[in-house]
């Protein structure tokens, strides 16, 4: 088990953003999570989808990146660890000519973030897809929840927030398979979005209705800036960070988008980033 105490959470999002946090730990198998779980740590996967707006988090944040990943085929199901990226995931599947799960290719997340959030892309999303999944809780109890036992909606679940996702078991799906679908999917992503900047993907949900890039658009803001932090000119919904961006920046533009929009459009955008502090 590796331990880091005072870890520069920087270098814990894909948006580089935040102070320290109290300790970092990474388990290497599942004796050493039951070690920590009682801590009640903040569990994470790629940190793609979350920004610390804090000079310094007091809680030790867990990390399942060293634990062994796995993917399983058998007749009906695809097995997976939860740490497994959705493009590690993805390109598997494809290369062994398993159709549907092409438009998690570039979601940033592991799988359990994608099921934690219900995370999609594409007009899909990942929920209808899942069988079941295996928690454990912060009594150290495995548990087996199958999909008719969680509630979801657009970009989110009901799945215990201190329980970890262990495992997944997805459906095999019986649509025919496109050779050529992953990589549409992949150039579309790479023309319609900042690939390979600091981000944390799109930060506001969108309305009933509506997308939160086209209002954003409309209200004239691309490009906009605040300090460090920027909103993309390719994606009216990500914030980059120019690598010298910090959390007060995102919050200042973050302030600013929801004024304006709520100001020309009488519309109130909810966050799909998780601000935690």
């Amino acid at each position: 088990m590796i331990i880091e105490k005072r870890y520069p959470l920087k270098k814990i999002t894909t948006i580089g953003l935040g102070g320290h946090c109290k300790e970092f730990i990474c388990p290497e198998d599942e004796a050493e999570l039951l070690q920590i779980i009682r801590k009640e740590p903040l569990f994470i996967g790629n940190g793609s989808n979350i920004c610390f707006i804090t000079d310094f988090y007091d809680r030790s944040i867990v990390s399942l990146k060293r634990m062994k990943k796995y993917i399983h085929l058998d007749d009906k199901y695809i097995s997976c660890s939860s740490n497994i990226s959705c493009t590690r995931l993805a390109r598997y599947l494809h290369n062994n000519r398993q159709p549907g799960y092409e438009f998690l290719y570039g979601i940033p997340g592991t799988i359990a973030g994608a099921i934690s959030m219900n995370a999609g892309a594409f007009e899909r999303e990942i929920m209808p897809y899942v069988h079941s999944i295996d928690l454990l809780d912060e009594n150290g109890v495995i548990y087996t929840l199958k999909n008719n036992e969680i509630s979801y909606s657009y970009r989110k679940s009901n799945i215990d927030k201190k329980s970890i996702i262990i495992s997944v078991k997805l459906l095999k799906q019986t649509i025919n398979f496109d050779m050529n679908l992953l990589n549409i999917l992949n150039q579309k992503r790479k023309i319609s979005q900042p690939i390979n900047q600091l981000s944390c993907g799109c930060i506001f949900k969108n309305p009933s209705e509506d997308h939160a890039a086209r209002l954003i658009d409309n209200a004239q803001l691309k490009g906009s800036r605040s300090g460090g932090v920027y909103i993309s000119h390719k994606h009216s919904n990500y914030f980059i960070n120019d690598g010298s961006g910090t959390y007060r920046d995102f919050l200042v533009l973050l302030r600013r988008v929801k004024e304006v929009i709520i100001s020309k459009f009488n519309i109130e955008l909810d966050e799909e980033v998780i601000l935690l502090k």
